[in-house]
């Protein structure tokens, strides 16, 4: 039996991609814990949610204190060490954003540089590594966005999203108002009325969550998250402008979820620390919706992203990611990826 050319790149390009998958999601996930931010509270979820969750009981607080993710803890504890808990966690993540991305991409190339730019964009590494309730959230919302059809079953994803990481509340709030209440609006007005609401919300955000006792309310404003100056907000509002005029339109909804997210992003930027937050979930979607052609203007954002986070990660953006100091982490780092490549 003679195969066509077609058969033999779409093989090589799924085996190539089964292997740097298995590369991509081994490295992020076998890296120690003792290595990251906020990695300790994660073992002591793993270890103690059960007492966690009493305590949010007694003190009526639970609702709002991501139940879903205390009771996953407790059900993974059952089977496998404390330890390995956030490993595991890191494995789902990047093995649902490699997915996407392998399934979105147009072709290997376009498939390599949104890897490239997804290993040094702060946002995006951020919740692979660190901020791992809003990952994990995020890696069910996004394969509920893209295999779910009903815009309201998602909206009860979403929901349930919310109790593994708070922030999805506010994205519940946005999908609820742009893809059922506003779905037939008009994209441009779509687009304003969420940058002013979200200008209006970030005012009063904090004040809620710490009314309503959510434990994000003070982590949010102790958390600068990576936006310290003004350069984030002028490269994604370049990347806002490229998508707005030049994004792949072939998918409506990636299209529109992406504008849409980056607008509320820019909104808040300013104004609250959740803006990074936000950008965390909203970035792998972008991402997605960049890889997703290959014009030569596509191929040349992404390489011009990767290009300047490139730049930020060797002057120490990673740092925003660990807990440990920026010469011991050099030195573990240069073991961690000689080993790993010996086994």
């Amino acid at each position: 039996m003679r195969y066509s050319k077609e058969f033999y790149h779409h093989t090589l390009y799924g085996f190539s991609a089964l292997v740097l998958g298995i590369i991509y999601t081994c490295f992020l996930s076998l890296m120690p814990n003792s290595w990251f931010r906020d990695r300790d509270n994660y073992l002591v979820y793993a270890n103690s949610a059960a007492s966690i969750i009493d305590g949010y009981k007694e003190i009526g607080i639970l609702f709002f204190n991501e139940p879903i993710f205390l009771y996953s803890n407790v059900l993974l504890e059952r089977i496998i060490h404390y330890e390995y808990i956030p490993n595991i966690f890191v494995l789902m993540t990047s093995s649902v954003f490699f997915f996407l991305l392998v399934k979105y991409a147009k072709n290997f190339l376009t498939l390599m540089l949104g890897l490239m730019v997804s290993l040094v964009l702060p946002y995006l590494i951020q919740g692979e590594l660190v901020a791992l309730r809003q990952g994990i959230a995020t890696s069910i919302f996004a394969l509920s966005f893209f295999y779910i059809k009903d815009n309201k079953k998602i909206a009860l994803v979403l929901f349930l999203c919310a109790f593994i990481h708070s922030i999805f509340f506010l994205f519940l709030f946005f999908w609820v108002l742009n893809f059922i209440f506003l779905e037939k609006m008009n994209f441009n007005k779509k687009l304003l009325l969420n940058f002013l609401s979200m200008m209006v919300f970030s005012f009063v955000l904090l004040v809620i969550a710490e009314i309503l006792g959510l434990r994000q309310g003070a982590e949010y404003q102790g958390n600068v998250d990576i936006q310290n100056a003004g350069g984030a907000f002028v490269l994604f509002l370049v990347v806002f402008i490229y998508l707005y005029f030049y994004g792949n339109q072939e998918n409506t909804k990636l299209y529109e979820f992406s504008l849409i997210g980056l607008v509320i992003f820019l909104a808040a930027y300013f104004l609250s620390p959740i803006a990074g937050r936000f950008l965390n979930t909203v970035a792998p979607f972008m991402i997605f919706l960049l890889v997703s052609r290959s014009t030569l203007m596509d191929l040349m954002v992404l390489v011009g992203l990767f290009f300047v986070f490139s730049i930020l990660f060797i002057n120490g953006s990673y740092m925003a990611l660990l807990e440990i100091p920026a010469a011991q982490a050099m030195e573990l780092f240069s073991h961690y990826v000689t080993g790993f490549f010996n086994l």
